[in-house]
């Protein structure tokens, strides 16, 4: 596979999709979300095969690989949310100097965007989407499980393409699996312009140490809920259940529960034993598993290692440690956060703003789900991965954070002084 090539059309194809009106590019969303719809059967029989090829797999990755009706009808419901959202391309600012020289900032789409992640086809269309409707041209690198859905996917959304007159390249897919691709595409800077890792620790490991682009690094969460010493007990369960169990290998799943001292003989057998009925394996240090190791399965209780505190579990697991008040609590997350998604479940407004100022995460909840950490909750449309560094773009990856700007300076023969 000549990857170079690859990366060549794609730099030769940057200005097709930035020199569209936002009707056109909205144009190919709309068809793509048709195309979608038209050759559904054609991905459901990819996706058969994708499984039947991956039947070890644990049923968490299962679940994420899937494509079924439901899904492709959420799939196609987020082609249509990006289309709905204004035009990233259209805003500028701008002023006139007192000797009529005009400055303009203006926003365009970064260029090439690599995106690197793992076997989830529905990544493939939110990218896709996303990076059509900023105007940018993709690499996209998705894992081996998913490689015939991904395949046809990137067949419709190219079709799609030409269906309206654009290179096809715009929007490219490095079918190969082979993990050597990843070093190579990482040392082609002159034609990809920004790289996105979507994946775990190892991955993102590489990406920081061997790019020599621009990189944003998103999907390490290990995610932490704090039950304060006074809450809304009506609201506790449905609030971890939701967060640890409807997608639990994904990023913003649940991790660690850090629970109040002065909850420990009330709630504390009450969420062991709702989430051990969920079939969760609770993980607790030695004071709470003493406390409540007689309560539920012996399966699913055991006692907590120094290795799962800071573990991103991304299945059916959690761990849950005593704390003695909010500051031990936020000292923990401190220590093992990886900066995705930490929250609170209180009903002491000093406390939640203490935690929410003091836990620099890239979200922080507040008696809700971890869950909400997602593009399309937020009112981003979609997203290409969550960003968990410090500095800008933050979080949920949408249209704006895919931009950047050049600044106009235009004037009628100006010199400078």
């Amino acid at each position: 596979m000549n990857l170079t090539k690859i990366c060549k059309l794609a730099k030769n194809s940057t200005n097709e999709l930035a020199s569209l009106s936002n009707s056109k590019r909205n144009k190919i969303l709309e068809d793509l979300s048709k195309n979608l719809e038209e050759r559904k059967e054609e991905i459901f029989d990819a996706n058969t095969k994708d499984l039947n090829k991956n039947k070890s797999l644990s049923k968490e990755i299962k679940d994420r690989l899937i494509i079924n009706e439901q899904k492709l009808k959420d799939i196609i419901k987020s082609i249509k949310n990006v289309k709905k959202l204004n035009d990233p391309l259209g805003g500028s600012e701008e002023y006139l100097r007192k000797d009529g020289l005009k400055i303009i900032k203006k926003v365009i789409p970064i260029g090439v965007i690599c995106a690197i992640y793992e076997s989830r086809p529905n990544v493939t269309i939110d990218i896709t989407s996303l990076c059509i409707k900023s105007g940018n041209t993709a690499i996209l690198r998705g894992g081996k499980e998913s490689l015939n859905t991904n395949s046809t996917l990137i067949n419709i959304i190219q079709n799609t393409l030409e269906q309206n007159d654009i290179n096809k390249h715009c929007i490219q897919y490095i079918k190969d699996p082979d993990r050597k691709y990843i070093n190579e595409l990482l040392s082609l800077d002159e034609y990809i312009d920004l790289v996105i890792p979507r994946g775990g620790k190892k991955l993102v490991e590489n990406v920081s140490k061997n790019a020599k682009m621009r990189s944003i690094f998103g999907g390490v969460g290990v995610c932490h809920l704090f039950i304060d010493e006074k809450l809304d007990e009506n609201k506790v369960l449905s609030i971890i259940n939701n967060a640890k169990l409807q997608a639990p290998s994904v990023c913003n799943a649940l991790d660690t529960l850090l629970i109040h001292e002065k909850q420990l003989n009330k709630l504390l057998p009450k969420i062991v034993s709702e989430l051990n009925k969920n079939n969760v394996e609770t993980r607790l240090d030695s004071k709470l598993f003493n406390s409540v190791k007689h309560i539920g399965s012996r399966k699913l209780i055991k006692k907590a290692t120094d290795k799962d505190w800071g573990k991103e579990f991304l299945d059916l697991v959690v761990s849950i440690k005593s704390v003695k008040s909010i500051d031990e609590a936020i000292s923990h997350i401190d220590k093992y956060s990886f900066g995705h998604t930490d929250g609170i479940i209180s009903k002491i407004n000093k406390n939640i703003n203490t935690f929410s100022q003091r836990v620099n995460s890239s979200a922080v909840t507040i008696n809700a789900s971890t869950r909400f950490n997602d593009g399309g909750e937020i009112g981003l449309g979609s997203e290409i991965a969550i960003s968990t560094t410090k500095v800008s773009p933050r979080g949920p990856l949408g249209l704006e954070e895919i931009t950047t700007y050049k600044w106009l300076i235009k004037g009628n023969g100006h010199i400078r002084d």
